[in-house]
């Protein structure tokens, strides 16, 4: 306790100097004159009195000096008056100051922004309880390159009951009917919605472990009905409760979902989501007789909750051991081991945690980003540690006066280490201020290009890594003039004033040094940006199978009261209307929007033909349905046979069209046309039966899955010759106005059909397919920022140095001008110093890329690490930029008066 209270007092005695000061002083004067007070009634003299007093005490001012280190903290003086110096300084150099803070702030800030993703999306646990027990499982099919597929039903139930590594299980599906997407149409007042939805089970909101804002959870009876058909009930997300509903009491009122009214139970906590789905409203899970029954419908997302004490490992362990004698534990005949050879039913099950699977591939490209970012703080430290030692050399002379007067070199040392880590907080403030505009950019630029993005935020967690990364840098950056050597150099500091030039060139060598870093670094964040605007330009330059030009595409979806056999006719009402619009050239509609879509893997039976594995069924790995001119409109060849025609839709024989990759794997090079299929659509869309299709045509292949994805096989079903449609369709226009122009006249007819139903996502079919490549895109724009920031840092570092290694050369330079050197022969002469450094670089940086560009391969498309014409142009491109920072010193070098130099010296 005392201790702590004298640490009080001399904090007090730093913090309030005036005060301190005045005590001292008073109590100092008080001790002398009752020093003084005793010499004379000893019989002194007054004035020899107090004489001998004050020598007593030493001195007033050796005294109070002593007094202040007893009753102050000494070092925190010190660096009051290091920070008083540092700043004096700084203000004295205000271009100095200001490049420096820039430089920083540029670093700091792009570390700042691209962590704050890293901790919002990779660091930040989930808002759960306990988020490190929940776990993702899939069903994984290798033999068709399938992977993360939902589990069906009956493994669900069954892995619940049978397991023993989970305290809960639960599912969720976000399609809730054949063809229709995670979303519903909700009805607010008279203002018709489409919300992001999600089904989920009792069990599945009792995994998460979360709790309701108000009212209460779906209970399992209302989610494990038998029968399948799901209660008329809804739980509002926070978000939309507030946004769309104004946050009124709504617990027990009925809401329009899908047309059909729905009691509200209760009100999500905020921020509650689950795998990054944007779920705006929550509705009890139904799973009809025929879906529970069959194993072929994958249809249910599973999430767990391991045990306390459980690890994933050993939850995997026994998922492994179940997975072997699954009917003898089920007892059910349905489920096949994973050692049977059909292709079909061959599939295992896997578990990741669910943070992972929310993440998924973005985790590699976020890192990549931070990568880059770190290079780019590199080179500012580089270019910083540069200025620095410059600044050195310029104050050689103050330092060597300072420690004649007594300074220590270690004073020296923190009042350099002081400048430095002062310019790095105040630059990590700017920097951070940068970080938080570019993230706010960034979301609203690219709201769902990065899974968790709502996460994404300045807190506190980034402050302390901005912190960290403003003191890392001061030091590292601060410590440059003792690597130098210059502070230690003090001794001949007054020798120098004149011949800078007599100095040695090995005192250049830390300077070029940097350099050399600062391009290889340079190189390497460039070939990477090179490389992924190579990957964006291959994506966008991909033959989709199809003319995206002057398309135009919405979605909609017709609910209850709707029926199969309604939705079909209502659907063809609405292409009429759309034939017949201004601007409008061809009108069809269609299942699958391409090139999004997820595989389907539907089993297919196909006459005369057995699978490689002897299953009588073939995998198709997508089914289209389309009504109108599909083909015509979408401008998508027939390259064999004929399109659907009117007359199918009234024909007796059903027709379908395969794509040319169907046609090759079945067929291998024989005509399709004429040969027989039969399509399972009772598992593709819920209805039209199962009836054999005959083969009129073959269209050219579609990439559907993805641009950068092999095409799959394809089966193309007319819904005029069924005259039936699902529930949500895509509607693609062929037209010569853009969709804003569009917008007003869609609507309306859309209403005319039916006034309930809104238009969903209207946007063009190039937008469509930017949305596919967003991710890579992102990157590219990112990682080429960082690349061209880097490439200006390193060409500032280069003509930094290049100039003062000019300037201290300038006797040398002075002299070949005054015997007759040319003008070219100088620029020459400082050029190659400077190309050097540079050819060095970009050799060091094109090794280190070799290596890093591994990292970045599996983000690549159509172009590899190694890739020629992308290193050839960005080893021109470099040393363009290069040798235009060295050009410029050596221009002025090169237009010195020798006479003035020589007369200076």
């Amino acid at each position: 306790m005392r201790i702590f209270r004298e640490w009080i007092q001399r904090l007090q005695g730093t913090l309030l100097p005036g005060r301190r000061d005045a005590d001292l002083e008073h109590e100092l004067r008080s001790h002398m004159e009752m020093a003084a007070d005793d010499a004379r009634r000893r019989g002194h003299d007054p004035d020899d009195a107090s004489r001998a007093a004050r020598i007593e005490a030493g001195g007033a001012s050796q005294a109070m000096d002593a007094l202040r280190d007893q009753r102050g903290l000494p070092w925190l003086d010190d660096l009051a008056r290091d920070v008083r110096h540092g700043l004096r300084t700084l203000r004295r150099t205000p271009v100095f100051t200001a490049v420096a803070l820039l430089t920083l702030a540029l670093g700091i800030g792009a570390n700042t922004a691209i962590f704050s993703i890293v901790n919002g999306v990779i660091l930040r646990p989930l808002d759960y309880p306990k988020p490190e027990q929940l776990m993702y499982l899939t069903a994984e099919f290798p033999a068709l390159g399938l992977t993360r597929n939902p589990l069906s039903v009956q493994e669900y139930l069954e892995f619940r009951q049978i397991n023993q590594s989970f305290a809960a299980v639960g599912a969720y599906r976000t399609m809730g009917g054949a063809y229709t997407t995670g979303e519903v149409n909700v009805t607010a007042g008279n203002r018709p919605l489409r919300v992001r939805s999600i089904s989920v089970d009792a069990h599945l909101l009792k995994t998460l472990g979360v709790q309701p804002a108000q009212g209460r959870f779906f209970s399992e009876e209302e989610t494990d009905r038998a029968g399948g058909l799901a209660p008329p009930l809804a739980i509002l997300s926070y978000e939309l409760w507030q946004t769309v509903f104004g946050g009124q009491p709504l617990v027990g009122q009925t809401v329009n979902v899908e047309g059909r009214p729905h009691e509200i139970l209760g009100i999500m906590p905020s921020g509650i989501d689950v795998m990054d789905n944007r779920t705006a409203i929550w509705l009890p899970l139904g799973l009809p007789a025929a879906i529970r029954q069959n194993r072929g419908f994958h249809i249910l997302h599973v999430i767990g909750r391991l045990k306390d004490g459980v690890t994933a490992q050993a939850a995997q362990t026994e998922l492994n051991a179940l997975l072997e004698n699954w009917g003898e534990r089920t007892g059910s005949s349905g489920h096949v081991p994973t050692n049977r050879p059909s292709r079909a039913a061959d599939h295992t099950l896997q578990m990741q945690p669910l943070q992972d699977a929310i993440v998924g591939d973005a985790r590699r490209s976020i890192w990549i980003l931070q990568v880059a970012v770190g290079f780019v703080l590199l080179i500012a430290c580089a270019n910083l540690a540069n200025l620095l030692m410059a600044r050195a050399e310029s104050r050689r002379r103050e330092f060597a006066v300072r420690a004649a007067l007594g300074a220590s070199r270690s004073r020296l040392l923190r009042q350099t280490m002081t400048e430095g880590v002062m310019l790095c907080v105040a630059g990590g403030m700017l920097g951070l201020w940068l970080a938080r505009v570019a993230v706010q950019a960034l979301i609203r630029a690219y709201p769902t290009s990065v899974p968790r993005m709502s996460e994404i935020a300045i807190d506190l967690s980034v402050l302390f890594f901005a912190l960290g990364v403003s003191m890392a840098t001061g030091v590292l950056f601060g410590l440059a003039p003792v690597a130098q050597g210059r502070i230690n150099d003090l001794v001949t500091a007054f020798k120098e004033g004149g011949d800078r030039g007599a100095s040695g060139a090995g005192r250049h060598h830390i300077r070029r040094a940097l350099v050399v870093a600062e391009v290889a670094l340079a190189v390497m964040l460039v070939i990477g940006a090179g490389l992924l605007i190579r990957t964006v330009y291959n994506l966008t330059s991909v033959d989709a199978g199809f003319d995206r030009s002057r398309l135009v595409t919405f979605s909609m979806t017709l609910a209850e009261p709707y029926d199969p056999d309604t939705r079909g006719p209502a659907y063809q009402r609405l292409l009429d209307k759309l034939r017949v619009a201004p601007g409008v050239q061809g009108a069809a509609v269609m299942s699958g929007l391409p090139p999004n879509r997820s595989p389907e893997a539907i089993p297919t039976r196909i006459e005369n033909h057995t699978a490689s594995d002897g299953s009588p069924v073939e995998i198709i790995d997508y089914y289209q349905f389309v009504m109108g001119d599909y083909f015509e409109t979408m401008g998508v060849p027939i390259v064999a046979g004929r399109s659907f025609e009117p007359a199918d839709a009234v024909s007796p024989g059903r027709v379908v069209i395969v794509n040319e990759t169907l046609a090759n794997r079945i067929w291998k090079g024989r005509s399709p046309i004429g040969q027989r299929v039969r399509p399972n659509l009772s598992a593709a869309i819920g209805f039209g039966g199962n009836a054999w299709h005959t083969v009129i045509g073959v269209a050219k292949d579609v990439k559907q899955g993805g641009v950068e994805k092999e095409t799959g096989t394809e089966l193309y079903v007319s819904l005029d010759q069924l005259a039936m449609a699902a529930p949500t369709m895509n509607v693609v226009l062929r037209t010569t106005l853009p969709p804003a122009a569009l917008s007003r006249t869609l609507e309306r007819l859309v209403r005319e059909v039916d006034p309930t139903v809104p238009i969903v996502r209207l946007r063009d079919m190039e937008s469509v397919f930017a949305e596919s490549i967003r991710r890579p895109k992102l990157l590219a724009q990112l990682l080429g920022a960082f690349a061209g920031l880097a490439m200006l840092l390193a060409a500032v570092g280069t003509y930094g140095v290049l100039s003062y290694m000019a300037t201290e050369r300038r006797r040398e330079i002075g002299i070949r001008i005054a015997l007759g050197a040319a003008r070219s022969s100088v620029v020459a002469l400082v050029m190659k110093q400077g190309l050097q450094l540079t050819i060095i670089g970009i050799v060091v940086g094109l090794a280190g890329a070799l290596g890093l560009n591994r990292l970045i391969a599996s983000v690549l498309f159509g172009v590899q690490p190694t890739d020629p014409t992308t290193l050839a142009a960005v080893i021109m491109t470099i040393t363009l930029v290069a040798a235009g920072a060295c050009w410029l010193p050596a221009w002025r070098a090169s237009g010195l008066d020798p006479s003035v130099v020589l007369r200076t010296d």
